[in-house]
């Protein structure tokens, strides 16, 4: 039987991470990297996070050390502005890193720029360089590419998360480990991602306007034709041994969920088994949408409709093809509101009182 390993999401909150590092060994299989982000000041990331100090990230290390798990510090910005490439901006993120390398033990980082995993190879030759999803590596030369200028581990484009003859063959030209992320909820090809984790970029750095009205136009899209969430290419707890010869390290996303999803993303992914709603293990724009509009996916009834091996298998000819639009208008619902949704809005009490008023409903779903 296959261990499976993987990378997990801090989202700043102490007691989320204690929950967390009880999960570390499960179903034999095991957490064996806990990613986060620093202080806004030194380095954005791909996500808005709650403030993080020095005294508390440094804190968060050492917990995480403590139980024998490594750290990886993110620094996957895809935009940081004109001065992303001055000696000033690149010299003083690297000198944060050393810092946090050498003096506080952190193994990894995650980066999405490949110049500046040039630039860390060549000053920190044993940190473990992981290219980050946002690089979008989709293709055999851009991990090439990522791979010589000093990556250990690529995190491919999501998109190419079903394109297992893909994966091989990046896999077999750079010999790096790969880690595809399983959870996210973006749809397939997403027009809208590049300028959202841009937008996101400087969010993470800086003070934006607060009015975003235009930020969620994916939410449109996705009300209009919910095969969309069938299309994208999350992988399912149950899929992961799939895998198998490809990979056996796996990346959750998370970081800015709830302390309740983020150990139940976890805990379903180290079982390798999700009983109830698929979207209350996902995130992004799909759990977004879950939240809004109640949407429910049975997450095995996929089981019945034989969907890993026909995605895997799919040429990505939407107009040729109706598998993903049929099965959507069967199993996609929408007016449910899950327990779990409940929880997330810290509402645990209300989903209490309601399953014992329920008892003959099923318990993930009212």
């Amino acid at each position: 039987m296959t261990s499976l390993k993987f990378s997990v999401p801090y989202n700043n909150d102490p007691e989320t991470l204690d929950d967390v590092l009880k999960l570390k060994d499960l179903n034999g299989n095991k957490i064996v990297e806990v990613y986060l982000s620093g202080p806004q000041n030194y380095s954005g990331s791909g996500r808005v996070m709650p403030e993080i100090n020095m005294k508390a990230l440094i804190e968060t290390i050492k917990r995480v050390h403590k139980d024998g798990i490594k750290v990886n510090l993110l620094f996957n910005t895809t935009c940081e502005g004109a001065n992303w490439y001055s000696s000033e901006v690149v010299n003083s993120k690297m000198e944060f890193l050393q810092l946090m390398h050498e003096e506080h033990g952190v193994e990894a980082v995650t980066i999405a720029n490949p110049i500046y995993i040039k630039e860390t190879r060549k000053r920190f030759p044993d940190i473990t360089i992981c290219s980050s999803v946002l690089a979008e590596i989709n293709s055999v030369q851009k991990a090439v590419i990522h791979r010589e200028a000093g990556a250990d581990i690529i995190t491919p484009d999501v998109n190419i998360n079903r394109s297992l003859e893909l994966l091989e063959q990046i896999k077999k030209a750079t010999g790096a480990t790969l880690k595809p992320m399983v959870n996210e909820g973006c749809m397939y090809k997403c027009p809208f991602r590049r300028f959202h984790f841009n937008y996101t970029s400087h969010q993470s750095q800086e003070s934006v306007p607060e009015d975003n009205t235009y930020f969620n136009e994916c939410q449109k899209i996705i009300s209009e034709d919910l095969s969309q969430i069938l299309k994208s290419c999350w992988i399912r707890p149950e899929d992961t041994i799939r895998y198998n010869g490809i990979t056996d390290y796996f990346k959750i996303v998370g970081r800015g969920k709830a302390r309740s999803r983020v150990t139940r993303m976890i805990k379903a992914y180290m079982e390798e088994d999700w009983q109830g709603d698929l979207l209350d293990i996902l995130c992004a724009s799909f759990n977004m949408f879950a939240v809004s509009n109640g949407a429910y996916l049975d997450n095995k009834r996929l089981d019945n409709y034989n969907f890993f091996e026909r995605v895997t298998a799919c040429d990505k000819n939407c107009q040729q093809c109706n598998y993903c639009s049929q099965l959507s208008q069967e199993l996609i619902k929408l007016g449910i509101m899950t327990r779990h949704k409940l929880e997330d809005f810290g509402m645990k009490d209300v989903a209490d009182r309601l399953e014992r008023k329920f008892q003959d409903e099923p318990k993930e779903r009212y």
